[in-house]
């Protein structure tokens, strides 16, 4: 895996690893057919630079969902922030919790 920045041309537009966003949306793994692209299947593109297959992005979302899993104490926490909190303190608080 290596990292490299999209591109941003003010003829071309943007641009994520090398393909454009039209690109992007067109072959881009959707939930529905001719939907926009979803959000993993764009990360994947990003990290790996390559459009998933559908076994690959399959395990990732299982890969993705795994690793989601939070434990008791930490929803706990998490429900506990004040509900007039503002939503990215608690974004970056959840995030630094976990």
């Amino acid at each position: 895996m290596h990292y490299e920045t999209s591109k941003l041309d003010a003829m071309e537009g943007i641009a994520y690893r090398g393909h454009s966003l039209r690109e992007v949306q067109a072959k881009g793994p959707a939930s529905i057919p001719g939907g926009e692209p979803i959000p993993e299947g764009v990360l994947w593109l990003l990290l790996t630079g390559d459009f998933p297959s559908e076994s690959e992005m399959k395990a990732f979302k299982e890969e993705i969902f795994k690793r989601g899993e939070i434990t008791a104490e930490q929803e706990k926490l998490i429900k506990s922030f004040p509900k007039e909190m503002h939503a990215m303190t608690q974004f970056s608080s959840g995030i630094m919790m976990c």
